[in-house]
């Protein structure tokens, strides 16, 4: 009885250590695809402090390909940002034109990662009628510090929130706009936006 004892109780000890190592592991992953994806905003300096050790080349080169295509909604001509420059620019600014926006922050790592495959696909669209837009969540000087320390040659704008079917909640979250305003496509989380796929669906809005 008492070997019976013993035994069972090293199973259970070892069952235990067990279960904390892969509660330790997932509690990770988690806290690495989603908490920081959550960005509330008292981490912010925290996560400003430390951008050199959240962006990571060798997940940058991972990322997924969205998926195509997304939503639809009614147009949102007058929802505003504001550029760089101080000017006000609203979606019915761009009316007619297809529309790629970005919602980032200076603070976000899969953000970051992202840019440069934004960069990509807008190079190869520069003569199409597409435009891009980057909305910064993040307060200006936050922004404008990022941008001193790592250039991008993207069209970068200020704003406090997305139109209400664009919310926003989590970044970095893509919606691609038809030239009525529309939103046609949602993607939540960062990927590889420099793909023949996403081309061609951008490329078909051009003819609606």
């Amino acid at each position: 009885m008492r070997f019976s004892t013993k035994t069972f109780l090293l199973g259970l000890g070892v069952g235990v250590a067990l279960t904390l190592l892969v509660l330790n592991v997932w509690g990770g992953h988690y806290a690495n695809e989603n908490f920081l994806n959550a960005q509330p905003r008292l981490l912010q300096p925290f996560l400003q402090s430390h951008l050199d050790d959240i962006v990571n080349p060798q997940y940058a080169a991972h990322l997924p390909e969205p998926w195509l295509p997304g939503v639809s909604s009614a147009p949102h001509e007058g929802w505003q940002m504001k550029s760089l420059d101080g000017k006000p620019v609203t979606l019915g600014n761009l009316r007619g034109k297809v529309v790629f926006l970005d919602f980032w922050a200076s603070y976000c790592g899969p953000c970051v990662n992202e840019l440069a495959s934004v960069k990509r696909l807008a190079d190869s669209l520069r003569n199409e009628n597409v435009a891009f837009l980057l909305a910064a969540r993040d307060d200006e000087p936050h922004v404008r510090e990022f941008l001193r320390k790592h250039p991008v040659d993207l069209p970068i704008y200020l704003t406090s929130g997305g139109a209400p079917d664009m919310p926003a909640v989590a970044i970095p979250a893509t919606y691609f706009l038809d030239r009525q305003g529309a939103v046609v496509f949602q993607h939540i989380g960062a990927a590889t936006w420099d793909t023949d796929s996403v081309r061609t669906f951008l490329r078909s809005l051009e003819n609606r």
